[in-house]
């Protein structure tokens, strides 16, 4: 059984989740998160469970994560780990985990799609070899016994992924690593912690393979605790608040560089270096003069990394926060925020999901991402936040999130 909890931020889903183990001891539990302070927070959580973080610094185990995450399974072990380490679970590791019967968690979205960098001309060689075969644009390991070093990552990679191949609308090759479904149907069941999950791989993932869902929502008990239930059950109550909360800079002459359809995205900071140094006085016009009064400490900006370098100035450098950055308590301090990018889905990304005949939303997609940024910041904690979008899309996409969501609550799966 797959259940998705699907709530707003500060709903408690974590906190549901630590609830949950701690009430089925007797269970073996896989708990995956973005990132290793979550890890933490789950073993702290779960203190009698004796949940195991897999290790790449013991020598028992070759110094790898990946041996290490094996032993721990054949031991029983409960687990905590990150999105990236649990995508290169094995085959071998699939049996076991269907022989002990353990529960998966999945603290926010894991990308099923991922561009790894091969070379069209290597991939013809590795054919021609018989190393690989292809089966229209799908490779497979077609030797299991080559040991030679040419092609020894392409061939540990086809062990556990597939390895597709698309081309994006300028012709490029793309390779990607695909999320086996094993990699969810191998558990005796799936809980995944998310917000508009239906702007997600993963929910592309499962409508894809057909793997059926429900889902369930947060109950908050009078002592204070949070559990899972089958209705859509507790909003935190800040969300009736968020117009209140929210101030999104209202400036023509500093919005206007935004207003095209595709301004900020990716390809738009490639194109103009004219458009780029304005939106970098715009930034610095910001930061140190509509907000010269706010602390340094409290300013956050973030952009593409391949973009960062372009928009750096004085007075803010430091304060960058990667555009898709999730699941961090790091920068709840932050009042004042710029967000710089229109996000699109990748080409070759939705050109997979719509051959098999998934429809993926650009809009639901960049607005998953958007909030989460927005949400590493002190609104977090009841405070008001400042925000300057200059990306007209984007702008009005966070607006009209934010009019919707308070006046129907946490319904946005249901959209």
């Amino acid at each position: 059984m797959i259940q998705v909890c699907d709530a707003i931020m500060g709903t408690g889903k974590s906190s549901a989740a630590i609830t949950y183990m701690n009430e089925h001891k007797e269970e073996k539990f896989i708990y995956i998160t973005p990132y290793l302070e979550e890890a933490e927070r789950i073993k702290n959580g779960c203190k009698s469970m004796h949940f195991v973080e897999p290790s790449d610094k013991l020598k028992e185990y070759g110094f790898k994560k990946s041996e290490h995450t094996a032993a721990l399974i054949k031991q029983g072990k409960n687990i905590t780990t990150t999105h990236q380490a649990f995508k290169r679970y094995t085959e071998d590791m699939l049996d076991d985990i269907r022989e002990y019967g353990y529960r998966l968690i999945i603290d926010e979205n894991v990308d099923v799609l991922e561009k790894y960098d091969f070379h069209p001309d290597d991939i013809q060689l590795a054919i021609d070899s018989g190393l690989i075969i292809r089966d229209e644009d799908t490779y497979y390991l077609a030797k299991e016994d080559y040991n030679g070093r040419l092609y020894h990552e392409l061939r540990q990679f086809l062990k556990v992924r597939q390895l597709i191949q698309m081309e994006d609308s300028a012709g490029t090759h793309l390779f990607y690593w695909v999320l086996p479904p094993e990699l969810i149907t191998a558990f005796k069941d799936v809980i995944i912690l998310t917000y508009i999950f239906k702007g997600q791989s993963l929910h592309h993932f499962l409508e894809m393979y057909q793997l059926p869902y429900e889902y369930i929502g947060i109950q908050k008990t009078e002592s204070g605790h949070y559990r899972f239930c089958d209705y859509p059950g507790y909003t935190p109550e800040y969300v009736s608040h968020l117009k209140d909360m929210i101030h999104i800079l209202d400036n023509d002459r500093m919005n206007n560089i935004g207003d095209s359809y595709h301004a900020l995205s990716m390809s738009w900071f490639g194109r103009d270096e004219n458009n780029v140094e304005q939106l970098k006085n715009n930034v610095n016009n910001c930061i140190n003069n509509i907000w010269r009064n706010a602390p340094a400490g409290e300013k956050m900006w973030g952009t593409f990394n391949d973009c960062r370098c372009k928009i750096s100035g004085k007075g803010y450098t430091r304060s960058f926060l990667r555009f898709n950055m999730k699941a961090t308590n790091e920068y709840r301090n932050r009042h004042y925020m710029i967000y710089l990018v229109n996000l699109f889905m990748n080409v070759g990304e939705k050109t997979f999901y719509h051959k098999h005949g998934i429809e993926a939303d650009d809009d639901m997609y960049a607005l998953s991402i958007m909030v989460q940024w927005i949400w590493r910041s002190a609104i977090r904690d009841g405070d008001e936040i400042y925000l300057y979008i200059p990306s007209r899309r984007m702008r009005n996409l966070l607006e009209n999130w934010i009019e919707e969501t308070v006046q129907g609550g946490n319904t946005i799966n249901e959209a």
